[in-house]
């Protein structure tokens, strides 16, 4: 899947850049975390959900996107702060640091250790088979 730390005390989304597709058992590497109004967006899971979440945000919509998988994560980093959600996008605030994938669990440690956000994914890298270099920063 991936690793994704949202920091609100810096303002940043640190993102891994390693895509897994478990269907034809190959990988690549790309940007994980797009513009959006006001800020920006970066999703965990299945690819295609990630982008219908990410076509909601940029248009506006009303109606949430149906999305295809349950085990979907997504985090929006705006000046009101940090905004985490699942498969009902539904946002909810977070006040100070948030990971999420499937290194989520490494990196929050490394936060919680008062590591950087860039070192708890460099960590989470080191652990998690679907989270691999290089680390992209993304700043308001």
């Amino acid at each position: 899947m991936t690793t994704i730390v949202g920091d609100w005390r810096r303002k940043v989304i640190v993102t891994d850049s390693q895509y897994s597709d478990t269907d034809t058992n190959t990988k690549y590497f790309d940007e994980k975390c797009s513009s959006i109004p006001g800020g920006w967006f970066a999703g965990a899971g299945h690819f295609g959900d990630c982008e219908k979440v990410l076509q909601y945000l940029r248009t506006n919509r009303k109606t949430p996107p149906k999305l295809k998988n349950n085990d979907n994560e997504f985090m929006i980093l705006t000046d009101e702060g940090i905004e985490v959600s699942n498969d009902g996008v539904e946002w909810e605030p977070v006040r100070n640091f948030m990971a999420i994938g499937s290194g989520a669990m490494a990196a929050e440690v490394c936060m919680r250790m008062g590591l950087s956000a860039e070192e708890a994914v460099k960590w989470a890298c080191d652990v998690d088979a679907k989270s691999h270099e290089p680390i992209k920063t993304y700043n308001l």
